[in-house]
């Protein structure tokens, strides 16, 4: 592996290619930050009337997690939905995380695409575990592993829609370059 030398300052083009990534990263690290009562969103919840009309279909959903049964049933429609809303800000954003960085490294690094994945998929997973990490001294706030495997998930369907595309875009490039004969 190395550093691209495509004309221009080396570093300069290295910090630009990385800022994008580590201000995601600092998004992350400010809302892993805040105590849940500062995150708290099921008052802006309770205020909207959608909640009603999806009421049927969330309450046919139920799982354990952390030990506890999860549903409409056992936490109220509110308390819930913030709960799923939440799991899916974990997989969203560790799937951006996956995405900036894996961007990243492809643009500073030359080296295989299979090195790119796998140094992308681990540094994603390496900032899960120190997020939760930090959560450990955040009030009101308990790292749990359940979450490192949700940001990891999202984080791998980051990288796995992006090399997706890159193979589409590979697949329609070479069928405008080279013209299948009519």
């Amino acid at each position: 592996m190395q550093f691209l030398l495509k004309g221009g300052s080396i570093m300069r083009k290295i910090i630009l290619y990385w800022l994008v990534p580590f201000l995601w990263i600092s998004v992350i690290f400010y809302f892993s930050s805040q105590s849940s009562n500062e995150q708290d969103i099921k008052p802006f919840l309770s205020d909207m009337t959608i909640l009603n009309k999806l009421e049927p279909i969330v309450s046919q959903i139920k799982f354990s997690y952390y030990g506890e049964m999860r549903s409409v049933e056992t936490m109220g429609l509110e308390r819930f939905v913030e709960f799923l809303i939440r799991k899916l800000a974990h997989f969203g954003t560790y799937f951006i995380l996956a995405v900036l960085i894996f961007w990243a490294i492809r643009k500073s690094l030359q080296s295989t695409i299979n090195m790119q994945i796998i140094l992308a998929f681990y540094l994603v997973v390496l900032f899960a575990i120190v997020d939760e990490f930090n959560q450990a001294f955040t009030p009101e706030r308990t790292p749990y592993f359940g979450d490192i495997m949700i940001d990891s998930i999202g984080g791998l369907s980051g990288l796995f829609v992006y090399i997706l595309i890159l193979f589409i875009r590979k697949k329609l490039k070479k069928k405008n370059v080279n013209p299948q004969p009519s």
